[in-house]
């Protein structure tokens, strides 16, 4: 009789390393800059190990220079969007890394309320520090 073993060992990473992150993520911050959407590798890039450990998080924790957040808000409420806008940002355990954003500004009604930010982005550099 022949037994074969089979690993259990699962080939699942709860977190992502910076370095090891490619691709276009998302997330959408509430008007008032708190997070209510993150995709999961957004997450991940961040240090989380799922989307929920992040929302209800001010986006302004995940920038690195929170003044960075403030000129990404300045040039919504100017031009209704931000295209290829370089950033600084921190993951939960403090690495820095750059990424490249592009927002929208979503907004309703006659009056077009602003209801939250659309943002798309794009990580550029693996490590800073």
């Amino acid at each position: 009789m022949n037994t074969t073993l089979y690993s259990t060992k699962s080939e699942f990473k709860p977190t992502i390393d910076v370095q090891d992150a490619k691709g276009w993520f998302e997330y959408e911050p509430s008007y008032d800059g708190v997070v209510i959407h993150i995709n999961t590798m957004g997450a991940r890039l961040f240090g989380f190990t799922s989307p929920d450990d992040v929302i209800g998080k001010k986006v302004n924790e995940l920038y690195a220079h929170p003044f960075d957040h403030e000129k990404t808000l300045s040039m919504l409420f100017r031009d209704g969007q931000v295209n290829g806008f370089y950033t600084l940002m921190k993951s939960q355990n403090g690495k820095l890394f750059f990424i490249r954003q592009s927002s929208s500004l979503i907004t309703e009604g006659l009056y077009k309320c602003p209801l939250k930010v659309k943002n798309e982005f794009e990580q550029i550099q693996s490590s800073v520090l």
